[in-house]
């Protein structure tokens, strides 16, 4: 199997053969709110926000969100997805269940033999120049971004997902 690698990025699955005629679907994954942004041939094509039911259960709540997810990739058909890094903020418990999510999707693509890279929130806010100290403020900052730059009002985590298709615009398409 060939690996296509760009900077701080995991790559999974196959090389991709003419990788600027594309379709990438880029996921800001979460049990809650899941933004996700879909571009074609290197530009951004549409973008939303998949919810779930506010359930007490988590992990009811993984398998629904799990099913939009689902849902979501069969419907649009992308040729490769970008899926956003865990990384620890204060909770223990929010981390593992963001963790048993991503697995969850990873087991998927891999089913369906679809590439994927895990996109560390760190790159993909360096190449959009996001800036700010604290995590609300670079929401802020990723809203303001996508409203300047693709002229979308739109919701943190839609916000997050288009930014990461940026990254994957101009880092695995144009590369």
């Amino acid at each position: 199997m060939d690996y296509l690698l760009i900077p701080q990025a995991t790559f999974i699955g196959k090389q991709i053969k003419e990788v600027r005629k594309i379709k990438i679907l880029s996921i800001d994954q979460s049990t809650k709110c899941s933004g996700w942004c879909l571009t074609n041939n290197n530009k951004y094509h549409s973008s939303g926000v998949l919810s779930v039911e506010d359930l007490a259960d988590t992990i009811e709540r993984m398998k629904l969100m799990y099913d939009e997810i689902k849902q979501l990739i069969k419907r649009v058909k992308p040729n490769c997805v970008l899926i956003e890094d865990v990384q620890f903020q204060r909770n223990y418990s929010t981390f593992r269940t963001l963790s048993q999510l991503q697995g969850l999707i990873m087991a998927y693509l891999f089913d369906l033999d679809l590439p994927f890279y895990i996109i560390p929130s760190t790159a993909w806010k360096s190449c959009c120049h996001i800036k700010g100290a604290k995590r609300q403020e670079q929401k802020k900052n990723t809203q303001k971004y996508v409203k300047d730059t693709y002229k979308l009002d739109v919701s943190e985590d839609e916000a997050d997902a288009i930014g990461m298709a940026t990254y994957g615009i101009v880092n695995i398409t144009q590369n």
